[in-house]
């Protein structure tokens, strides 16, 4: 009887173990908050390849097995709603790779708050990440943005006279409001403050009064289909200040559009797979190969969402409140754009690389660390 009942105890505890093992190996689902229709579509095709390139990486390890439950937004507040409808109660959905676009992810962040669920965005806006503790950047902050380029252009460059030009809409306007904001508390009033409008390409009218006021520094922020022309511009207006732009117009379109009319400029990117290691510039080639075009920056940050989110369950576990535990705790976790720790405002990435123009090529010229 002791033999049969040690037996029997036995028999339930390889069971039990059994169990718990086949519950930590079940798959899991990971929603994805995206515009795969409507006037953004592009942005999402860019989003789904990289999460779907992560999800094959995940999927091929020994660890935890993940599902993308994709969920289109349509690119509306309207389609937001919906979307976060269908994967918040969802109860096995534990995390969501979500929208990069900065007004929209504020449109999710009540919901997202409300239900708990741990929330990833590659939109940089300050204002992401405050209006919601469950959510993330796998991305560095416009706040980090604006502190090394002014601090680089007074303290690197001895600059007082500096001109801002810039795309008058979104992310590149509210960039060029708190670079104003950040010269103003160190006393620079920028001697040009000028603007245009999306799908410009002739900039001669902004360009020739940042001339006449004899600026040292232009900045310049804008979209990448507006760089090559307007280096092109600079160059003909004989522009002698110092360029520093961010990094779309440090993009190989851009500067093979520009030809030698961008050489001498600075840009100010987080990711540059050139500047980076061999990881990044393998994963690269091999998005490159697979998808048939370059990875961009939103295809590194999504890529690397997905592999956070996979890692923060290996250690806080795959509840919802443990996949938020796991990504706060995480330390210098490589991804292929950098090496992640979420800090109190959770941001993931606190680097940035100063290049140089010339020949059509990035140069690195200096690497700026928050810590």
């Amino acid at each position: 009887m002791t033999t049969l009942k040690s037996l029997t105890t036995a028999f339930a505890l390889v069971c039990f173990s059994i169990g718990l093992q086949a519950a930590d190996t079940k798959t899991l689902k990971v929603g994805v908050q995206l515009p795969l229709t409507g006037e953004r579509a592009d942005v999402g095709k860019l989003m789904q390849t990289a999460l779907q390139m992560a999800l094959d990486k995940v999927n091929a390890g020994k660890g935890q097995k993940l599902e993308l439950v994709w969920a289109d937004d349509e690119s509306t507040t309207d389609g937001i709603a919906k979307s976060l409808d269908k994967l918040v109660h969802d109860p096995q959905v534990i995390a969501i790779a979500g929208e990069i676009n900065s007004p929209l992810v504020m449109a999710s962040a009540p919901i997202v708050d409300k239900e708990g669920l741990p929330y990833i965005t590659g939109g940089s806006s300050p204002r992401t990440t405050a209006a919601s503790p469950w959510i993330f950047r796998a991305g560095a902050s416009d706040s980090l943005l604006t502190k090394f380029l002014v601090d680089y252009m007074t303290d690197e460059l001895k600059a007082k006279d500096i001109a801002i030009l810039h795309d008058k809409t979104g992310v590149h306007n509210q960039r060029a409001g708190l670079v104003a904001d950040a010269l103003k508390e160190k006393g620079i009033v920028p001697s040009v403050n000028g603007t245009w409008s999306p799908g410009d390409r002739n900039f001669t009218a902004q360009l020739e009064q940042v001339k006449a006021a004899h600026a040292k520094v232009l900045l310049a922020l804008g979209e990448t289909a507006e760089g090559g022309a307007f280096f092109k511009d600079a160059k003909t207006a004989g522009i002698q200040a110092q360029i520093i732009a961010h990094r779309d117009f440090g993009a190989k379109s851009v500067l093979d559009a520009a030809g030698n009319a961008a050489d001498g400029a600075l840009i100010f990117t987080e990711y540059a797979p050139a500047l980076m290691g061999q990881s990044t510039q393998a994963w690269a080639a091999a998005y490159k190969k697979r998808f048939g075009a370059d990875a961009n920056v939103i295809a590194a940050q999504y890529y690397d969402a997905l592999l956070l989110i996979a890692e923060a369950v290996k250690t806080g576990g795959s509840t919802r409140a443990g996949v938020k535990s796991g990504l706060e705790h995480l330390k210098a976790y490589p991804g292929v754009m950098a090496n992640y720790t979420f800090d109190a405002n959770r941001n993931g990435v606190h680097r940035f690389f100063v290049a140089k123009v010339g020949g059509g090529k990035l140069s690195l010229l200096k690497v700026l660390k928050e810590f």
